[in-house]
């Protein structure tokens, strides 16, 4: 490490590498050495802009002993892999969602990690956002009273007319791609999931690209869900890639004996968050403080290698995104059999941040 800072490469030069790097150039703990990309050219521009390093490919890159940690944001597919090559190599890794496309496999991230005595963590962490750890702290306090009754939308519309790139995304399905934030949301700040029963449809099977190419749906693009948790709620998630003007956007509504908080956003750190006690009127809860105007993405790499530097647990952890990894295998596995499916693993929910405490 050099000047007590994290030293980072990136792998994965796609959409979001820029908003990673827009947003890592105002971290104090954290210097960026390299990017790669299996298009080098695309890492090249991206490195000219931002002054580092080009690496020809993963394995050069882990091979330098310059790099403390990895970013991982290859596309959902690539994952394991590459972040087995990572662990293996001896460096920390911070990876795009989801960790992995089964809960087996990780599992077994999870455990090469520990048996490498390195750090391992996991998007989505926008449970560390101002509009978040907001509600995070009502529910800690006890404002809400026992919860019972949890509604999540993720209203993701027809991400085709937008994204460059969108079929890889419905190929992972929208569950997998934007319902983990609810998930990751409301199990961070709820606690674990111990059944789910789910229901999946295509409801737009023939969509077009940008560049005017067809292509077809083959996972669903709507997805319902009823999922108990441990702490006695019951969760309904809405996810799809169609509604774009939904009065219900991305909210999460956490409904309590007490009365009921509305979170306008599961990964929008400027979101609303409002309270209406039982039988009362709707207040407006002031952010913990001035929040992040959308989302920081990098938030959760900026918080390990705070946790790497200061020998403490990080927030992300492991754990956690396979736990939400289970819950959503439980989901398909529920769609496919129509059947309801129980959840076997846990997690320990992460520690407020400190400027929320």
């Amino acid at each position: 490490m050099i000047d007590k800072k994290v030293t980072i490469g990136i792998v994965g030069c796609g959409n979001i590498a820029e908003t990673y790097l827009e947003q890592i150039a105002d971290y104090d703990n954290v210097h960026l050495i390299g990017l790669t990309d299996i298009i080098t050219a695309r890492a090249q521009k991206l490195a000219d802009a931002h002054n580092c390093a080009v690496y020809p490919d993963l394995e050069t890159m882990v091979a330098d002993e310059k790099i403390d940690l990895v970013v991982n944001l290859t596309i959902h597919h690539a994952h394991v892999e590459v972040i087995e090559k990572i662990l293996h190599a001896g460096k920390h890794v911070y990876t795009e969602k989801p960790l992995a496309m089964s809960y087996k496999e990780a599992q077994r991230l999870v455990a090469l990690a520990e048996k490498k005595k390195l750090r391992l963590s996991s998007a989505p962490i926008t449970y560390m956002g101002e509009a978040q750890q907001t509600a995070g702290k009502q529910i800690a306090d006890g404002v809400l009273g026992q919860i019972r009754l949890i509604y999540a939308e993720i209203n993701h519309d027809r991400i085709e007319t937008w994204h460059p790139n969108p079929v890889p995304f419905f190929d992972v399905g929208v569950l997998w791609d934007v319902g983990i934030y609810a998930l990751t949301v409301c199990t961070a700040l709820m606690g674990p999931v111990k059944r789910v029963t789910g229901y999946g449809k295509i409801i737009v099977p023939t969509r077009r690209t940008l560049d005017g190419e067809t292509f077809q749906v083959t996972t669903p693009d709507f997805i319902l869900s009823l999922i108990e948790m441990q702490n006695g709620g019951l969760l309904r998630l809405t996810c799809n890639f169609y509604a774009n003007d939904s009065k219900q956007d991305h909210a999460i509504e956490i409904h309590g004996d007490g009365g009921m908080l509305y979170l306008g956003s599961a990964y929008k750190y400027s979101a609303p968050v409002e309270f209406i006690e039982f039988g009362g009127e709707p207040s407006l809860i002031p952010p913990l403080r001035e929040p992040y105007d959308g989302t920081e993405y990098a938030r959760g790499l900026e918080d390990l290698a705070e946790a790497i530097l200061q020998n403490k647990p990080h927030r992300a952890t492991g754990d956690h995104a396979a736990h939400t990894i289970e819950i959503m295998e439980a989901i398909d596995t529920s769609i496919a059999t129509k059947q309801t499916v129980d959840v076997h693993s846990n997690f320990r929910q992460p520690k407020m941040m400190d400027w929320a405490s």
